[in-house]
């Protein structure tokens, strides 16, 4: 049976690369010890313009993945945050639901 997958999206706030987004959600999960499949974990999609993105994870572990990046305050020591925008189980409907132009 194929895995449930959610796509979590998100506005960051503050000056990272994906790439230390993604590390620095990861790092927040594995200190924390949360029960959380890395195997579906993934930052699909981040726009360095609008600092907006789409991060996949399990859907029963939305709400772990969340409160662990609501809970990071700094990457690479500069002030960061999210604000999570909204959940939902395809990309395409959460591009068009919360990623759209305004």
């Amino acid at each position: 049976m194929r895995r449930k997958r959610r796509y979590i999206a998100f506005e960051f706030m503050g000056e990272a690369s994906k790439r230390e987004i993604s590390w620095a959600i990861n790092h927040v999960l594995h200190a924390r010890k949360m029960e959380v499949d890395k195997t579906m974990l993934k930052l699909v999609l981040y726009d360095t313009d609008s600092r907006r993105g789409l991060l996949r994870c399990g859907h029963k572990q939305v709400n772990e993945v969340k409160a662990a990046m609501l809970s990071i305050k700094k990457i690479g020591g500069k002030e960061a945050s999210f604000v999570i925008l909204g959940v939902s189980g395809t990309v395409k409907a959460a591009k068009r639901k919360f990623l759209a132009p305004a």
